[in-house]
């Protein structure tokens, strides 16, 4: 009787690992499939429209319309969280299927971009930026400048007078590196490269701790024009 009770409990000993086993097994592949099926870490994508004349435009994602990316001539969204990877980005009419212009945007996780709509040909009607959202110094702003404008054909510089130049040669659809600059009202001055004649007058009020981008746009000399987009 000592022998079979004894026989009885080693089955049920052995039995109990089994089964604690067994749920083990089953919570660490729980595990992996609950890491498997994580949400797609995330770039962030500003969206801006610097083609004047154009209709508002929406931009699609692989094929996909982006929330909260419509923007009409010299709007721009907020940052839109953009699963990271390789992306076709098109820009479309709002309300229509016309597809204006087609690019590939490559896109690392938590780092963040701008994408502008520029018109013209399909190939060539937008252009894009990585941007740098790393705040200045105490008491200082950062910006840096956009050439957008169909007016424009030559490289351009943009300074604060014509013998303090913070960027220069900027060819068209190029973004400049960001500059460090007081944080204070200041006028910036649009130039032909290498020349000390004014273009344009582009004023703002830069505020410390503030990242700008500052775009010039416009079809024609008679409507160029620029726009102060705060990142941050």
């Amino acid at each position: 009787m000592k022998k079979f009770k004894n026989t009885l409990v080693f089955k049920y000993l052995f039995l109990f690992v089994v089964i604690a086993v067994a749920a083990l097994s089953s919570c660490k592949k729980d595990d992996t499939v609950a890491a498997n099926t994580s949400t797609t870490a995330s770039a962030y994508l500003m969206i801006t429209n610097a083609a004047e004349g154009s209709a508002s435009q929406d931009l699609l994602i692989d094929n996909a319309d982006l929330s909260g990316s419509t923007v009409a001539y010299t709007q721009s969204s907020g940052y839109i969280a953009v699963p990271a990877g390789n992306h076709t980005a098109q820009f479309v009419t709002t309300g229509t299927t016309t597809v204006n212009s087609t690019t590939t945007l490559s896109l690392q996780a938590g780092q963040y971009y701008s994408v502008y709509y520029t018109g013209g040909s399909s190939t060539t009607a937008s252009t894009s930026s990585s941007d740098d959202l790393t705040a200045p110094a105490t008491g200082m702003a950062k910006v840096r400048f956009v050439n957008l404008s169909a007016a424009i054909t030559g490289a351009v510089d943009f300074g604060t007078s014509a013998t303090s130049k913070l960027v220069t040669n900027l060819s068209a659809k190029a973004t400049s590196a960001y500059n460090t600059v007081t944080a204070t009202a200041t006028t910036f001055y649009l130039y032909a490269a290498g020349s000390a004649t004014v273009s344009l007058n582009i004023n703002t009020t830069l505020q410390a701790g503030k990242i700008y981008t500052v775009y010039v746009s416009g079809a024609t000399t008679a409507t160029l024009t620029y726009k102060v987009v705060a990142q941050n």
